[in-house]
């Protein structure tokens, strides 16, 4: 069960990073731009969550960015889980 999740985490990671890669690959042509259109939000590096204990200091920040190729990516992956690695259980 354990194994499941785990590989489920690797393919969505999998899925966002192919997505990324196909969102940036595609925002200069004009019939695939749609592809890039997203959003990012978050805790930015610009600006991040400050703990400063005098001798210890902690920036913390993270920023999510999402576009269609993202989550097209993502879902797709999810099904290819879904195919071979569940469907693999006899």
């Amino acid at each position: 069960m354990k194994r499941n999740k785990f590989l489920l985490i690797l393919f969505l990671l999998a899925g966002a990073v192919v997505g990324l890669l196909l969102g940036e690959l595609t925002k200069d042509v004009s019939f695939l731009s749609w592809l890039s259109y997203g959003q990012g939000f978050g805790l930015s590096f610009d600006n991040p969550m400050e703990l400063n204990l005098i001798i210890l200091q902690l920036k913390l920040g993270l920023t999510l960015n999402l576009s269609v190729a993202v989550i097209l990516c993502m879902g797709a992956a999810g099904l290819l889980f879904r195919k071979f690695v569940r469907g693999n259980k006899s």
